[in-house]
């Protein structure tokens, strides 16, 4: 039987031939007639695909399907099945045996350790040493001049001159300066590794702080390592 398609195209077919001819244009039907060939052609082969497709569908439908049948679980075999479970037992003496040697073994070790001896160069240790102090009117050639215990208030300032040692690295020291048991004044400065550093400080001293004047030197800890006392007297009367 022929599809509704097939006859469709045959029919548009012979109208498309027929005009060409009336339109006095025959060679235009040549490529018509290879198209509708091929489509031909084209027909057949599918038309035998299906076919064999159903065929095989058909057998395969009319083939066997054989299910085996589910075997029974086995019991378990008799050895495993006379196995009894033996009870957990702990060898108390082996366990303390093996503790003892723990024990010793780790007092030998402690034994071994060695006690290292102390540093001598400790940082906590005191490395600066005031070699001397002195209250003078001036510094020349970093040399004090004018120094002494007892001064007029007609000076304007005095210094505090000091010959530090350093036997360590660069250290932090403090001038404090102290009238009547007063902090006036504090002045921080660093000390540089040397045999003796000579350094000072210097305070201006007003008229009328006439009385008892201290220089307390501070270490880098806040130890203080050196002082010096002088006083301050009116000049009308220290003649």
């Amino acid at each position: 039987m022929f599809s509704y398609a097939f006859i469709f195209i045959t029919l548009t077919l012979m109208i498309l031939v027929l005009a060409s001819f009336w339109l006095k244009v025959p060679k235009a039907s040549f490529p018509l007639l290879v198209i509708y060939v091929i489509f031909i052609f084209n027909n057949r082969s599918s038309k035998a695909d299906r076919k064999d497709v159903n065929a095989s569908i058909i057998n395969f439908s009319q083939e066997e399907v054989i299910v085996e049948p589910k075997k029974e679980t086995e019991p378990y075999p008799k050895e495993l099945a006379t196995i009894k479970p033996k009870p957990i037992t702990f060898e108390s003496d082996n366990f303390q045996e093996k503790k003892t040697k723990e024990v010793k073994k780790e007092t030998q070790s402690i034994k071994k350790i060695k006690v290292l001896p102390k540093d001598n160069n400790d940082k906590s240790s005191p490395t600066l040493a005031l070699k001397d102090i002195k209250i003078c009117k001036r510094i020349y050639k970093r040399t004090p001049v004018g120094s002494d215990v007892v001064f007029t208030n007609s000076v304007d300032s005095l210094y505090c001159y000091t010959r530090i040692q350093n036997t360590g690295p660069k250290k932090e020291v403090k001038h404090i300066w102290y009238f009547e048991n007063q902090i006036m004044t504090q002045v921080r400065y660093n000390v540089k590794k040397s045999n003796i550093y000579r350094s000072w400080t210097k305070k201006t001293i007003l008229p009328h702080q006439i009385g008892k004047w201290r220089v307390d030197v501070h270490d880098n800890h806040g130890t203080i390592i050196g002082s010096k006392e002088f006083q301050i007297k009116n000049i009308s009367n220290y003649n």
